[in-house]
């Protein structure tokens, strides 16, 4: 293997080939600003006065293989990019962004020409991620290259130090420049022949020990080497596998991308699924479907999905001709494809994906296959249909949701809760599970609503806290803040002389009185006595909008009271009546601050109740109506369909 340390200037005019089981481009903006940062404060080093002029900045680096048979056929050296992709493609997009390119144009005229990077199985990319009229989602890699050429043009460093570090007129004068350590494979005795499949080895070995190969990169090389088969004019001979592989390696992409579609990926899996690739999913459903029938003995669990379909198509078999093993990669294919196109018809399907997306919801933990392997399972048995279909996803849905809570009576009298029954501080996780299921059922009912409930958004934004809609009592604990208390008492002092029974001489009227007596002092609220009896006005007003409202203590804390908003909102609508609440909402959302889920919205808008008398108060008419649709959608989910899905 050849090594040499070179000025980057020497990459000038050299052609490079980004194999296609390489991983994409995936550099994030800190990548990007972290690279440019660090030349710009070497080339800042050097500014300095008594510094050093010995020093040159190394990039990490670059190994390549020459490919003799795209050499030959350009008419030049070729060489495969085994290691240094990320870097290398962000340096080309740095110096073919316009405000570093029109300068390094200026001050050398004459230079070479940059290198040249193409990707062997896409066409063009280089030329869309520079073109701002190109559609960033593409595919995924141009999306990644996108976003990184627009944090170059933003960057707000001095593009004339870079300039003159990576590329300054004549590097062995200006030796304080940029370098690479250039290692090049087949250049002497630890050369591994000229065959894609030396390379896979070559790049497997370089990332063995740092960032590793996910296997769904191993997994893409093994489906995408070509050289494995023969030049022999047959049906598989290389010429024809290289054009079908293409296609595979575009379906590959065109998957990943489509995978990435945010409603859909919301749809399918927790918030805390994070793989480093999408299409990381279909493999290990296809692995463990493989398994499930195989049984192959697997030692390395390490690589577990890798090995399994290393196994079936035949990679340690050496009875498996260059035949079986195309056949073998079809099979495989389209068993990817299989499970990709069953997602996207639950996903464009209005109701399979809202239960399948409801169902997700609910699953415990971070591991969404278990779960989508029991959907796939019932999606494609043979006597299903649709109907069939989705009366399965409500009865899972409603499994999820049932209450299975026991009163507190005696053993001898012991029963499950009814639904009217179940509390906030006692049964929480089973009021948010059917809050949920309530919210998505409006989307189910309601089909003039031009909407899809946003899994997505419910996630990011963790729409799990439960909310009073009409407010608990403010609560004095030793926490309450003074400037919390004044909020409070203005918003409740309006609302009382707003009433239009309102009387100067009314009990509730002498409590606002006394209570703003107590406020106007905010050291003397520290003293407890004083505090106590800012307490004992605070009760007897907020009786007085009990009373309005006409809520009673059973149901407070029940689900004719609750809905669910995020941690921040519940803490932005504080104490506050429904009226207030509903504006602190609508403001929130228009700002992006929050996802309001349709049942929550049509409760603080009282969308539900027939008659509206008072905005300002959530009444025992808009409690009963609102709790009656609660009730519908659980008994929609708990209640036994038959196969018609009526």
């Amino acid at each position: 293997m050849k090594f040499e340390v070179l000025a980057f200037k020497e990459l000038l005019g050299k052609s490079f080939n980004i194999p296609s089981y390489q991983r994409g481009y995936r550099w994030e903006r800190e990548n990007v600003e972290a690279l440019l940062n660090d030349i710009q404060e070497f080339a800042n080093s050097h500014k300095r006065p008594n510094k050093a002029d010995d020093g040159f900045y190394c990039l990490q680096p670059v190994v390549v293989k020459k490919n003799h048979k795209l050499s030959a056929e350009a008419g030049h050296d070729v060489y495969d990019l085994l290691d240094g992709q990320q870097r290398l493609t962000t340096l080309w997009l740095i110096l073919n962004s316009i405000k570093f390119k029109t300068l390094w144009d200026a001050l050398d005229s004459s230079h070479k020409p940059l290198y040249t990077l193409q990707y062997e199985c896409r066409d063009n990319l280089f030329g869309d991620a520079v073109d701002p009229t190109a559609d960033p989602l593409k595919n995924i890699d141009l999306f990644y290259m996108k976003k990184a050429f627009d944090t170059i043009s933003s960057w707000p460093g001095n593009p004339l130090d870079i300039i003159n570090k990576l590329v300054p007129q004549n590097p062995d004068v200006d030796i304080n420049n940029v370098r690479i350590i250039w290692y090049e494979f087949g250049q002497d005795a630890d050369a591994d022949g000229d065959s894609q499949s030396s390379s896979i080895n070559v790049f497997s070995r370089l990332n063995y020990g740092k960032i590793a190969l996910t296997d769904t990169e191993l997994v893409k090389a093994l489906v995408l080497q070509s050289d494995i088969y023969p030049e022999d004019g047959s049906r598989r001979s290389r010429s024809v596998m290289r054009e079908h592989l293409f296609m595979i390696s575009t379906e590959w992409d065109d998957i990943e991308k489509g995978l990435h579609d945010g409603q859909l990926w919301g749809m399918l899996t927790p918030d805390s699924y994070r793989p480093a690739n999408h299409m990381e999913l279909l493999l290990r459903f296809v692995a463990d479907e493989i398994q499930s029938k195989e049984k192959y003995e697997i030692t390395d669990n390490q690589r577990r999905d890798f090995h399994i379909i290393s196994k079936f198509l035949g990679v340690y078999d050496n009875s498996v001709s260059a035949d079986q093993y195309a056949d073998n990669v079809d099979r495989l294919w389209e068993k990817i494809c299989d499970a990709y196109n069953a997602i996207r018809n639950w996903y464009v399907n209005d109701e399979f994906y809202h239960l399948v997306g409801l169902l997700a919801l609910m699953q415990p933990g971070s591991n969404p296959l278990p779960l989508i392997k029991d959907i796939y399972r019932s999606y494609t048995t043979g006597n299903s249909d649709k109907s069939a279909f989705k009366d399965y996803l409500k009865e899972r849905v409603g499994d999820a949701i049932r209450i299975t809570e026991n009163t507190d009576d005696d053993d001898k009298h012991r029963r499950l809760l009814e639904l009217d029954e179940l509390k906030y501080g006692e049964q929480n996780n089973r009021i948010i599970k059917i809050l949920e299921a309530f919210n998505v059922y409006q989307h189910i009912v309601n089909r003039f609503v031009d909407s899809r409930f946003n899994f997505k958004k419910f996630k990011d934004f963790k729409v799990t806290s439960l909310e009073h809609i009409h407010p608990q009592h403010l609560n004095f604990s030793d926490t309450v803040k003074y400037d919390d208390v004044k909020v409070w008492f203005d918003t409740a002092r309006s609302i009382v002389e707003s009433d239009s029974e309102y009387d100067d001489n009314s009990p509730v009227a002498r409590q606002v009185e006394k209570l703003e007596t107590l406020l106007s002092d905010k050291e003397q609220f520290k003293k407890g006595q004083v505090r106590e009896m800012c307490q004992t006005c605070v009760e007897h007003i907020d009786a007085y909008f009990d009373k309005k409202a006409g809520m009673d203590s059973g149901h407070m804390h029940t689900l004719y009271n609750m809905a669910l908003v995020d941690k921040d909102t519940n803490a932005a609508l504080g104490n506050n009546l429904i009226d207030t609440k509903r504006r602190i909402l609508q403001e929130r959302e228009n700002e992006g601050n929050t996802y309001v889920p349709l049942g929550t919205r049509y409760a603080f808008n009282k969308h539900f109740s027939k008659t509206v008398a008072d905005m300002k108060f959530w009444s025992k008419n808009d409690r009963e109506e609102y709790f009656s649709h609660v009730s519908d959608a659980y008994h929609y989910f708990t209640d036994k369909t038959s196969n018609n899905g009526k």
